[in-house]
């Protein structure tokens, strides 16, 4: 007698839930990482401040590192000794050139400083005296209903000019403390920058062997895109700042202004915030101007016109070339976004932090519809 075939088939394993698999432990792994991390790392942000500028100089000085890399003959013997000596030649051109310029600059610098500092009350009374001077012509043939506007909106318009004066002053000067405050405090931060620019590779490979294999070549491209973002961003808007300072300074200086020193270390310093920094800038120095010498205040006016429409036709496009492509209107909201989140900090990065994200979400996209990037 033949058996009856049993129709009834093994169970089946039971496959495993999203939470069980092996890849949702390690991303959630690795978010928890991160979450570590920054929260640590925004706990104690006021002490990483020397870091952050230490992450800033690094960025700058990595182009002449890696010049002086290429020139030393023994550099294939002894990659080594030869990245440690690129690093301490370099530290010898920048400390050259920062010496001369504070030998040249530093002296004149705080004179007139301190004597800007000294004659604002001066500078705003004499504005608000020479404003009401050019109201007095015009008594005879403007209605009095009139000029009770023109004198409420001149009022207005002076106290939003002290407190741009105000926060301008306080961002410039405060910064230039900070950084001297840097410098002569933090006996750590040369060494530290040693050890970040001689291991700079090795610390890369470290962080792309944390995660797991079949993601690291995502991660090293997304690292490629933010270090090329920030680190062209940064060196382009620090040049920006160097050349707009000294082409104002020496403007200013021709014109006739005082103080044209402290004038070009405002306008570079506010160089650092996009589109409104200028804008700043020419407030301060059209209200020096109308204070000091009235009848140079077209010249003013002619002098920023023309630096702007160089750094705007011929700067801009040059030194950031593609890194930020981003619409004036789109870059003023995120400079208001900016500085509501994170006052004037903000509005230094939030442009490049925007266009790294930008830039990222490009890449993840394309990644992940298997197009090629």
């Amino acid at each position: 007698m033949v058996e009856p075939v049993s129709t009834r088939t093994a169970p089946t394993a039971r496959p495993p839930s999203p939470l069980e698999s092996r890849r949702f432990r390690r991303v959630l792994l690795v978010l928890l990482a991160l979450i570590t991390v920054g929260w640590v790392l925004w706990t104690v942000r006021g002490a990483l401040v020397p870091f952050a500028v230490g992450a800033v100089i690094a960025y700058l000085l990595a182009p002449l590192v890696a010049a002086f890399e290429r020139v030393i003959p023994f550099r294939s013997r002894s990659p080594g000794l030869c990245r440690a000596l690129a690093i301490l030649l370099s530290y010898a051109v920048a400390g050259g050139w920062l010496t001369l310029a504070g030998l040249i600059l530093l002296p004149p610098l705080i004179r007139q400083s301190t004597e800007f500092v000294e004659s604002i009350p001066d500078y705003v009374k004499s504005a608000n005296d020479q404003i009401f001077q050019w109201l007095d012509r015009y008594q005879t043939t403007v209605p009095p209903q009139i000029q009770a506007q023109i004198e409420s909106g001149l009022s207005s318009l002076g106290s939003v000019a002290i407190s741009a004066i105000r926060t301008a002053l306080m961002t410039t000067f405060s910064a230039v403390g900070a950084a001297i405050g840097f410098f002569s405090a933090v006996v750590l931060l040369p060494f530290w920058l040693f050890y970040v620019l001689k291991d700079e590779r090795r610390g890369w490979e470290w962080f792309y062997n944390l995660w797991p294999e079949g993601w690291r070549e995502d991660v090293r491209a997304i690292v490629g895109i933010v270090d090329r973002t920030l680190a062209a961003y940064i060196r382009g808007q620090l040049l920006l700042g160097v050349v707009i300072g000294l082409a104002t300074g020496v403007a200013m200086a021709i014109i006739g202004l005082t103080q044209p020193i402290v004038l070009g270390l405002i306008a570079g310093v506010l160089e650092l915030i996009p589109i409104l920094g200028p804008i700043i800038t020419f407030i301060i120095i059209a209200l020096v101007a109308l204070a000091t010498e009235p009848s140079k205040l077209l010249w003013v006016g002619v002098a920023f016109i023309i630096i702007q429409q160089l750094e705007n036709n011929l700067l801009v496009p040059r030194i950031h070339g593609h890194v930020v492509q981003m619409n004036p209107a789109l870059v003023m909201l995120l400079i208001v976004i900016g500085g509501a989140l994170w006052g004037v900090i903000g509005m230094i990065v939030i442009v490049p932090l925007a266009a790294i994200c930008r830039d990222v979400f490009r890449y993840l996209y394309h990644r992940l519809g298997d197009e090629p990037a």
